[in-house]
């Protein structure tokens, strides 16, 4: 078996694991005035298909984000799993102020994993699902550089089934926690480290500094406030 039979075996056993969960949820709870909440081991599943489907195919050596998050890591000003790969990075690129902010302003979610993952959970409670779906699967340029082209939702044929299995799950009454500590825990067996974050991502500095020098001095600017409140802390002459 090839690559492409590969990416196409894996596409296509993330979509039927989704499908599944959105089934089970669906005879569980669909149509009825009983609340599904994330101490249900189905609601678990949905969730943990929902992404496994937006984190498959994220592309390592692209987003100015990720590179964010290596120096801050490296600076000691954010976790482990704050490096990690996540797609909240292509979402939060759809939201406005108002939805990150919400996001953001979250007490017990200091990842942008957890981000990610209370988005999701409150778009299942809020019914808000397909339309998002709807947003992030039009975007074809921007989805181009956040995923590799073996990505599930770069499967044309595949993706447009989302926004129709999260409208199938708007009978349903969701009452999901987005504000707990868990949601901050990792996709994969291991963070990544600072140096090889450092080496995928866009070729080095020097390549992120041609492809976007205005992000770089946001970059800078970000990683100055933040050794600004650290007590103690004397920048360098």
């Amino acid at each position: 078996m090839n690559g492409t039979q590969q990416s196409d075996t894996k596409r296509q056993h993330l979509l039927e694991r989704l499908l599944d969960a959105v089934k089970q949820c669906q005879i569980r709870f669909g149509g009825r005035k009983e609340i599904a909440t994330d101490s249900d081991s189905r609601v678990i599943c949905l969730c943990a298909q929902f992404e496994a489907v937006f984190q498959h195919g994220l592309r390592k050596s692209r987003g100015l984000a990720l590179t964010a998050a290596a120096f801050k890591q490296a600076a000691g000003f954010s976790s482990k799993t704050e490096a990690e790969l996540t797609f909240w990075f292509y979402v939060k690129e759809h939201l406005n102020r108002h939805e990150l902010q919400r996001f953001y302003s979250l007490r017990q979610i200091f990842s942008e994993l957890g981000r990610g993952r209370a988005w999701l959970r409150c778009a299942l409670n809020e019914h808000s699902l397909e339309r998002y779906l709807h947003t992030l699967l039009a975007d074809r340029p921007r989805l181009g550089t956040y995923y590799e082209d073996w990505a599930f939702l770069l499967d044309e044929e595949r993706a447009s089934m989302l926004p129709t299995m999260a409208a199938g799950l708007n009978s349903i009454l969701f009452a999901i926690n987005i504000d707990n500590s868990d949601l901050n825990g990792g996709v994969s067996r291991g963070a990544p480290s600072v140096s090889n974050l450092l080496k995928e991502s866009t070729q080095g500095i020097g390549s992120l500094l041609k492809e976007s020098t205005q992000g770089v001095s946001s970059l800078l600017r970000e990683i100055s406030s933040a050794t600004a409140v650290v007590p103690g802390f004397t920048p360098r002459a």
